[in-house]
């Protein structure tokens, strides 16, 4: 039913598909909340009033959580201030992404120009890109993501008053704890998100690109002379067609060159908080199993917060790793053409062609490391080191209730 009144929707572009993740951007303060088109110095002030707006409910969420860790964590230093280190990165974090996304604006608006630069030149080699379906899967990761911020807030909220035994108080400033509460927890998975979405429309042009070179050429022995597998068109026409894939493979990289140099600063320091939040909360984990006090279920949830970021963290580094396979596929293909062709001027184009795919490859980076699974290995790796090391630490400090209970216990003998 969703499906259908979304195709009912005129998108007929990679912006208006995005345009249902743009206000939610704009609503978690990730992008300006006015469009300024004439460079008015008046709506460029009115959209810094809003992020200072914005980024005050970023810290009152970890400043009001600090005052309630300090008062629970009593008896270890080590998990009392490695939760205060993440809150206070955590914070960091989320405003220098505001920070960036404001200054990057018209860098950020580029790339859209280019997607629909490229869209056209993909229609005129006879490949289109379905929008409505963009913008329904946009929407529905939305309504996931969402659903599943409320959830594990439900959880939270309910441990409070069920195990903690603390009401919630109603005061005068109630809603605005609230909305700092759910603000703090959906900005790294909005901001992962964008990035990811970003990504996947350059995984789908990488694709479509693919299929165009399927489409004029012939990539395996059985498809030559066959009108089923490929357009049968003259010499003339694949090596024009060459050219304007070789023309789109160029731009493609372009964008690519500018999604790292937009997305390089924060997604970075995103990589570094998910790291963090593995280590705290898996060093949580095994206090609660450890200890079993009325922490256990707030170290369970903790962990459950961590996986559900983590995902986001991999559905981008999976999407960055698949489009450096997509870059190889398509040298593959471009090899299978040579093999199959039999016209010398076509071959000739085709090697010139794979020259520039083993000089510009496709690479999802932020200059440091790759977005691909050898990043997801080296942040277990790392994390399972760290854990050891806090657990060590931990361990060889005796625990202050123990030596509580043994003052009281020799000031009465």
């Amino acid at each position: 039913m969703v499906y259908k009144v979304l195709q009912k929707l005129n998108t007929s572009s990679s912006a208006e598909a995005f345009q249902p993740f743009l206000l939610l951007l704009k609503c978690l303060g990730l992008a300006p909340m006015f469009k300024n088109a004439s460079n008015k110095r008046s709506i460029s002030m009115l959209n810094v009033v809003v992020l200072l707006l914005i980024g005050s409910l970023y810290i009152n969420g970890p400043c009001r959580q600090i005052r309630r860790d300090m008062m629970r964590f009593q008896t270890s230093p080590l998990a009392l201030n490695s939760r205060i280190f993440t809150y206070l990165l955590g914070t960091v974090v989320y405003l220098l992404t505001m920070l960036t996304h404001f200054l990057l604006r018209h860098r950020l608006g580029e790339l859209f120009q280019a997607f629909a630069s490229i869209d056209r030149e993909l229609q005129q080699v006879g490949v289109r890109i379905n929008y409505r379906m963009h913008r329904f899967l946009i929407i529905a990761g939305m309504l996931c993501f969402l659903c599943g911020i409320f959830a594990t807030s439900a959880l939270v909220y309910a441990y409070k008053i069920t195990v903690l035994n603390n009401q919630p108080d109603f005061d005068g400033r109630w809603y605005y704890n609230m909305f700092s509460f759910i603000y703090y927890n959906a900005a790294f998975p909005t901001i992962t998100s964008y990035f990811a979405i970003v990504l996947w429309f350059l995984l789908v042009r990488f694709q479509r690109l693919a299929m165009a070179i399927r489409m004029y050429f012939p990539t395996s022995p059985s498809t030559v002379g066959s009108r089923g597998e490929f357009a049968i068109c003259s010499e003339k026409e694949q090596i024009n067609v060459l050219k304007q894939i070789k023309i789109l493979h160029d731009k493609l990289n372009d964008v690519v060159e500018l999604v790292n140099y937009c997305f390089s600063v924060q997604i970075t320091f995103c990589v570094g908080l998910c790291f963090v939040i593995g280590v705290v909360c898996s060093f949580g984990l095994f206090r609660a199993f450890i200890y079993r006090n009325e922490l256990f279920y707030m170290g369970v949830l903790n962990f459950i917060w961590y996986m559900y970021y983590l995902f986001f963290v991999l559905f981008f580094i999976a999407v960055g790793s698949k489009i450096s396979r997509e870059g190889k596929r398509i040298g593959v293909l471009v090899h299978k053409a040579i093999n199959c062709s039999s016209s010398a001027a076509v071959i000739s184009e085709l090697n010139l062609f794979s020259q520039q795919l083993l000089h510009r490859s496709p690479v999802i980076t932020c200059g440091l490391f790759v977005y691909d699974w050898t990043l997801w290995y080296t942040m277990i790796g790392a994390t399972a080191t760290y854990l050891i090391i806090l657990i060590q630490f931990d361990v060889s400090f005796p625990n202050l209730v123990n030596l509580n209970a043994t003052a009281v216990y020799r000031s009465s003998t």
